[in-house]
């Protein structure tokens, strides 16, 4: 079975609706905690997370951009997507 990595920059089809919400569960923020480190609107953040449209390559290139910043990184390979959570050796120790 082929390792999946993660991919730095997904194109827009790549990144579901459900990615998104879950990375945001995974720092536990609210659509407006998620505004203001993008600086993407809650509305659209709403839109996306509910499938009424899918966002522009620079608002996921931007999406993304700001989870990873987080250590969230969004993972595609066929079939098979998620986000994971990265943290530091100090975090694991505890």
């Amino acid at each position: 079975m082929p390792s999946i990595k993660p991919n730095p920059i997904l194109r827009e089809s790549s990144m579901t609706p459900a990615q998104l919400r879950a990375a945001r569960a995974l720092l536990d923020w609210s659509r407006n905690d998620l505004q203001r480190a993008s600086g993407i609107s809650p509305e659209t953040i709403k839109n996306i997370e509910c499938g009424k449209f899918n966002p522009t390559g620079n608002t996921v290139e931007k999406i993304i951009r700001c989870f990873a910043d987080h250590g969230v990184e969004f993972m595609g390979h066929k079939q098979i997507q998620g986000v994971m959570l990265m943290t530091s050796e100090k975090e694991t120790e505890q």
